[in-house]
């Protein structure tokens, strides 16, 4: 999401246009679900992926025929048998609705809306994206933002359908206006934050590992050493106690806690601090007995078992992991699934 917003941003400030491509539906096997985004520019280079294969190859060449006629279009692709525009195998086996979005330069409707998407990503307020289908092939394809207070920003739509829209589709997802016109919906709010407590050897391999798959990160320690955000570039770095730690960060429902401190004292402190706020994910780092005794305390003052069932630990996912590098694949997998939806 942020690639391609920077970069629209950046090509609608210098007048050029270029095409938005949107995975808008799937069935079967697909290299991407819908919700897949990728930005097409007039020399052919692109900004995000669909999938990448002949799926993104064939996307990019209606892309440029977008480009060419200056008119949107959704098209639909089965990704099995022959492609005809490259005599290569297309194996997925399932089929996928794009929609391809020209976008022509200095478009001042659409830049409103994405910047009030980046300003509701930045200030981590709730916020929905509405893609509205043309009733008639060939008409102009719309974009509204909806936001937590009920303001919309873009085109002119009721707030009231919006919301019964979004009150159908949890994060991504198609339906239909009263008007009948198919809109696309997605949650482009507050961006799922890792909150790694603990900046040691675990932390340090683990904060490029969520950043390269799309989380913001934020590393808190209370050893100056430790807390160098020079060890982690790309991340927001906190020096101080953990005491209070998560208080002062600000936790949400897009937050993905991994509590990777160096000692029990702190990991309890934090865990408990953890398990006080709507946090999506809490990740605790620790062998089976360790976990056993933290939980059966936890029990002894008080904290319900819906509670206590909502720590992961050992953390991560059970692929053999034991270096720190190979325990932060295990852990942002783990954290990828929980963002997904998916369970095992």
């Amino acid at each position: 999401m942020n690639e391609i917003l920077d970069e629209a941003l950046a090509l609608l400030d210098g007048g050029e246009d270029f095409a938005l491509v949107k995975l808008i539906g799937d069935r079967g096997s697909t290299p991407r679900a819908a919700g897949a985004e990728m930005l097409v520019r007039r020399d052919g280079s692109i900004a995000g992926t669909i999938g990448g294969g002949l799926l993104e190859l064939t996307v990019m060449r209606k892309a440029a025929d977008v480009l060419e006629s200056r008119t949107s279009r959704v098209v639909d692709l089965r990704l099995a048998g022959r492609d005809l525009a490259s005599d290569e195998e297309m194996v997925c086996g399932g089929s996928a609705e794009v929609l391809i979005t020209y976008v022509p330069p200095g478009d001042s409707r659409l830049e409103e809306v994405l910047r009030a998407v980046k300003a509701a990503r930045t200030a981590r307020r709730r916020a929905w994206l509405f893609t509205l289908l043309p009733l008639e092939e060939g008409g102009e394809v719309e974009t509204c933002l909806l936001d937590d207070d009920g303001v919309v920003v873009g085109a002119q739509c009721d707030p009231r359908a919006l919301r019964t829209a979004v009150g159908k589709i949890a994060v991504h997802g198609s339906t239909r206006l009263p008007d009948g016109r198919q809109v696309v919906v997605e949650y482009v709010g507050a961006p799922a934050t890792a909150i790694v407590c603990g900046g040691g050897h675990v932390g340090r391999a683990l904060a490029p590992a969520a950043l390269a798959a799309g989380f913001a990160v934020t590393v808190v320690d209370d050893r100056e050493e430790f807390a160098d955000p020079r060890r982690f570039p790309g991340a927001k770095v906190v020096l101080g106690s953990f005491d209070g730690a998560l208080e002062r960060i600000g936790v949400d429902e897009a937050s993905y806690v991994v509590i990777v401190t160096r000692g029990h004292t702190h990991d309890m402190d934090v865990l408990v601090q953890a398990l006080r706020t709507p946090a999506r994910y809490i990740g605790l780092m620790a062998s089976r007995s360790k976990r056993a005794r933290m939980v059966e305390a936890l029990r002894d003052a008080g904290m319900g078992e819906d509670q206590l069932a909502r720590v992961h630990s050992p953390v991560g996912l059970d692929i053999g992991a034991e270096t720190p590098a190979e325990l932060a694949v295990s852990i942002v997998a783990e954290m990828i699934q929980v963002r997904a939806g998916k369970t095992v």
